[in-house]
């Protein structure tokens, strides 16, 4: 793969930055046409190592490339043989990691009969499954997934009612992306009007909740929703417009939101043309009932014929990047907000451009944060090529969270014949497996012990709900037996 060597390795800042970044050379991804360039996304495996995903539109194959230390090396094919999928410059494939489990989600099309698949890889992006299916009915689009601690995984898709009528946002889970998905359940509930059908939509997780984040269309006014399940994506009780912006546009914005959860905060941005151009907005809120908090443009002073789109977030804690797509007189930039003291300093003058070239036509980038690395990727459509960057924070000091012993806990296998073993227990007070319809098959209580059995050998085979409690928490784990 080739590298571009800047004559500079510190790129300068706009502005004088308030956290300071060490830069990497830029890295040539991938420059062969005839695999595609569209839409890349970057995840990062075990130790730190980023894997990044494209499609070839229009509507072809996925591919993946994984860093193996020196460069990212040849990409890899993952839809099979005679499946073509959707992806466009303004949607495509979608993907996701926790440890060294990858997820890629895509829609096959054409989409009157085509549905969501994923596949899975379990050794950081190296090799992945076969496709596992998601959706059951046709005219299904934009699928987004996330990954969990416990390695489950959530799928959002939209659905139609027949005639292409009604659109709205659908979670369907697994418990490891190779076990079969459940039955969706509808999650964009009592917003008025549907959801906006030509608009990707965003799913996160930490584990402890599950949030969908939506573009709504009620009567033309499209601005953003959240949806919150608190039972594992079994239902989304909490609906509720975390956007105040008001836009009214009867035509299609094709721009989604991204979001990320930190402790019991949602940060989250997206693209709104409210002011009359399209501009970048960044926002909290609690991530519980998602009462709104700061509320803001990201860039109010750019010059007025700047356009913005396609932002995404990404962080943990007090470390925070957003990156978009910015044109300005025909030049389109790669941009990059950071701050290592909250969401209130990115609205200073920490801002910077990723991309190195003068003359190119950056878009659609993607950020991955983890350990104090902004992992960046973007497409080029003058060069028709994929690159890669990344932005270390200078002395970037992790903060342990207070929820990391929750995080810790590992069950394992998962499918297995009838014995699960479960690791690192001792905050566990009470162990409770519900079966599928909510009945409890069995329970022990825990005395300071840092791993249990549990013995499911003479039930029958399918999913069930493991219930840990302690003395201040209390989540739930699903287990498949085989």
């Amino acid at each position: 793969m080739k590298k571009i060597f800047l004559i500079l390795f510190f790129l300068p800042s706009i502005g004088n930055a308030q956290v300071e970044l060490d830069w990497s050379e830029q890295f040539t991804i991938n420059d062969n046409s005839e695999i595609g360039y569209t839409r890349p996304k970057v995840v990062y495996t075990a130790n730190n190592i980023p894997v990044v995903m494209w499609s070839k539109k229009t509507n072809q194959e996925v591919y993946v490339s994984r860093w193996n230390g020196s460069e990212f090396g040849a990409p890899l094919k993952v839809t099979p043989e005679g499946m073509k999928v959707f992806a466009q410059d303004w949607a495509a494939p979608d993907m996701a990691a926790y440890g060294n489990k990858v997820v890629v989600t895509f829609a096959a099309v054409p989409e009157e009969t085509g549905l969501i698949y994923t596949v899975t890889s379990t050794d950081g992006g190296a090799t992945f499954s076969d496709t596992v299916r998601v959706s059951n009915n046709p005219v299904t689009r934009f699928p987004a997934v996330t990954v969990a601690p416990d390695w489950s995984v959530y799928v959002a898709f939209m659905e139609f009612e027949p005639g292409y009528l009604e659109p709205h946002y659908t979670v369907a889970s697994s418990v490891d992306g190779l076990q079969p998905y459940t039955k969706a359940v509808k999650a964009t509930g009592p917003a008025p009007g549907e959801a906006c059908d030509c608009c990707p939509a965003n799913i996160i997780t930490n584990g402890d909740k599950q949030v969908l984040l939506f573009r709504n269309n009620d009567n033309d006014l499209r601005d953003m929703w959240a949806s919150v399940s608190n039972d594992n994506g079994l239902t989304f009780s909490t609906v509720k417009e975390i956007d105040t912006t008001k836009w009214m546009i009867g035509a299609c914005p094709s721009s989604g939101p991204s979001g990320m959860l930190s402790d019991d905060s949602l940060y989250y941005t997206w693209m709104s043309g409210s002011s009359g151009r399209s501009r970048v907005m960044i926002a909290s809120a609690t991530s519980g009932n998602l009462e709104i908090g700061q509320h803001k443009m990201l860039t109010p002073d750019i010059v007025q014929n700047a356009s913005q789109n396609f932002p995404i977030i990404s962080g943990k804690q007090n470390a925070i990047g957003v990156v978009w797509e910015e044109n300005i007189s025909g030049v389109s930039s790669i941009m990059l907000a950071a701050s290592n003291s909250g969401m209130a300093t990115l609205l200073s003058d920490s801002i910077y451009r990723v991309n190195t070239e003068s003359n190119s036509f950056a878009q659609n980038p993607y950020v991955a944060f983890s350990d104090g690395v902004f992992h960046i990727t973007w497409q080029d459509i003058r060069s028709k090529s994929i690159f890669y960057r990344s932005a270390t924070i200078k002395g970037f000091v992790a903060v342990t969270e207070l929820n990391q012993p929750l995080k810790s806990i590992f069950l394992y296998p998962n499918p297995a014949n009838g014995i699960f073993r479960i690791e690192n227990v001792i905050s566990v007070k009470k162990i409770d497996v519900l079966d599928a319809n909510g009945q409890l098959i069995y329970s022990r209580n825990v005395d300071q012990e840092s791993s249990i059995e549990v013995d499911l050998s003479d039930y029958s085979s399918g999913s069930y709900s493991v219930k840990l409690t302690g003395s201040d928490f209390s989540i739930v784990r699903k287990i498949v037996k085989q």
